[in-house]
Order: C-alpha cells, then sequence, then structure tokens
C-alpha cells in the first residue's frame, strides 16, 4: 500500500535533514506522536493535515510542491508555510546560526524563542529572562506583520 505524499514528504524532510522524528516535532512545533506514528506504522493510510506540512515546510525549508499529486484538490498554498514574504526572511534571518550579534550559546539556552507562522495562525514558545524580552518583541512584531 503507497503511502500518502504528506507522508512522503515527512520521511524526504527527514532523510534530507539528517534530523531524528523527535527534533523534527522540536523544529515544527507538533507533538512527537505526530511525526512518530506515520512514520512507524507500516500501514499508515492517513495524510497529515495541511497544517502539519506548512509547519515541516517552515522548519526545515523544504518546499513540498514536488510531492503533491498533479490531481490534488486543495490549493498547493494550504501545504505551504508563508516564507516569501519580507518579515517570514527577517525571521529566518533571526535563526541564522551565522548571526554574530547573538549572545553567546550559554545565555542563549537562557532565551529560546520560537515562533512559526501558519496562514493566519501564531504559534510561539519562549523562555527568556529580562534580557531576551526585548528580542521576543522583535520576533512577536516581525510576526504581526506576517498575518497582518
Amino acid at each position: 500500500m503507497k503511502k500518502h505524499w504528506t507522508i512522503e514528504y515527512l520521511s524526504h524532510v527527514l532523510e534530507r535533514r539528517d534530523w531524528s522524528m523527535s527534533q523534527l516535532a522540536r523544529e515544527a512545533g507538533v507533538a512527537a506522536s505526530t511525526i512518530n506514528r506515520p512514520m512507524r506504522e507500516q500501514d499508515w493510510s492517513f495524510a497529515l493535515h495541511p497544517g502539519t506540512v506548512a509547519k515541516i515546510h517552515a522548519a526545515s525549508g523544504i518546499d513540498p510542491a514536488e510531492f503533491m499529486p498533479r490531481e490534488m484538490q486543495e490549493p498547493p498554498e494550504m501545504y505551504r508555510a508563508a516564507t516569501d514574504s519580507l518579515a517570514a526572511r527577517a525571521l529566518r534571518d533571526l535563526d541564522d546560526p551565522k548571526d554574530t550579534s547573538k549572545p553567546p550559546p550559554d545565555a542563549q539556552s537562557t532565551n529560546e524563542i520560537k515562533i512559526a507562522v501558519v496562514g493566519d495562525m501564531v504559534q510561539i514558545s519562549a523562555t527568556v529572562n529580562k534580557d531576551g524580552l526585548a528580542e521576543l518583541r522583535r520576533r512577536l512584531d516581525l510576526a504581526e506583520q506576517m498575518v497582518g
């Protein structure tokens, strides 16, 4: 039995990024079971939710378009993260590991901010100290521009 294209996409992302299932779940901001179940159950015949695929796209940067069947009824944009806007690029730039303006790694672990924007929804996970509040505000402003 052939798995749904969204599961083939999921498998491709894991292999291409060389991520574990739990790492992808963390990066995409989804429950580990959302990633684990379809990958571990041989007879899994369901599709991933479009919002989940969009979160995986946002986290991995791998466009799901090549996996989408031509005869698909839903608009492909449902499965893609909003990655082409100026605000989306700015958010990606904030996470660029080459950014030397970021605090050293030990301070970064105190201020952990993850924001995912999918359509008009924003998912936020943050643990910050007083110094991290300004960075959190800046990222929230960019997220607001994206869903604006």
